[in-house]
């Protein structure tokens, strides 16, 4: 099922400016729904970050809006540092007392299902085993999930569960000993996400060979790459403050 961070309406108001939305037919919708959901992958990654409007637009006669968080699981590494002898194994790294830390994959996470950490027997799932939960109710559990202001998602751990009596490390190595499930999502999809999700989506379908197919000969195909070209850079201005790796979105720039 396609998921999309704006609606076909949306693409068709960025469209009517320019006089272009007679091409929204209908028998057109669904080349705009994969646009919009391909464009919108593209910016969770980009991003790093999931929306969701809990109660879907009315105009959204496609189900593109998601109404709640999506899930992921992932596998990270324990992060080691400070001093140690040659040839030891190094200790987790502490930013919090005795915590160490990770940053997940996604914002705004909501909660933990699952998270498996290695010991030299197999792997131990600490939301069964231990205690934790979310800042600040669980401060000075085993582990707790906060979020800061930006929506970074961190994952604390009580190193001291990764240390034996003698507060040497368990694991010769940390790296890739954590695999965790989580869901994510911010409860608000933001206008100027709507916005520039569906510039994108412009700007990817006045260039597109079928699409353009549609577009009644009004005189202005000499200009569609660069209404396309304009879409694609209004729609990277309205995302600008979400973007974290720009390189996935600089085919619109």
């Amino acid at each position: 099922m396609s998921t999309g961070y704006c609606t076909v309406e949306d693409v068709r108001r960025v469209m009517q400016e320019s006089d272009l939305s007679a091409a929204l037919a209908s028998e057109n919708n669904k080349i705009v729904v994969d646009a919009i959901d391909s464009i919108s992958t593209t910016v969770e990654k980009a991003t790093k970050c999931h929306w969701y409007a809990e109660s879907a637009p009315s105009e959204d006669d496609h189900g593109l809006v998601p109404t709640g968080p999506k899930t992921r699981d992932d596998e990270e590494s324990i992060p080691t540092g400070g001093a140690h002898l040659v040839g030891e194994p190094a200790t987790p790294k502490t930013w919090q007392g005795s915590y160490t830390r990770l940053e997940l994959a996604r914002r705004d996470a909501e909660s933990i299902s699952e998270l498996l950490v290695r010991t030299p027997d197999g792997y131990v799932d600490w939301t069964i085993e231990y205690e934790g939960g979310l800042w600040p109710d669980a401060l000075g559990a085993d582990y707790y999930l906060r979020i800061n202001n930006g929506g970074v998602s961190h994952l604390y751990l009580d190193s001291e569960n990764l240390l034996n009596e003698d507060d040497e490390p368990l694991l010769d190595s940390f790296s890739n000993a954590v695999y965790v499930s989580f869901s994510y999502g911010h409860p608000e999809l933001p206008q100027n996400v709507r916005r520039g999700v569906a510039l994108l989506a412009a700007s990817e379908l006045v260039i597109d060979d079928e699409f353009v197919t549609s577009i009644p000969d009004n005189g202005q195909f000499v200009s569609l790459e660069t209404k396309s070209e304009r879409w694609g850079r209004q729609g990277i201005q309205k995302l600008e403050p979400y973007i974290e790796d720009a390189a996935l979105l600089d085919e619109y720039r």
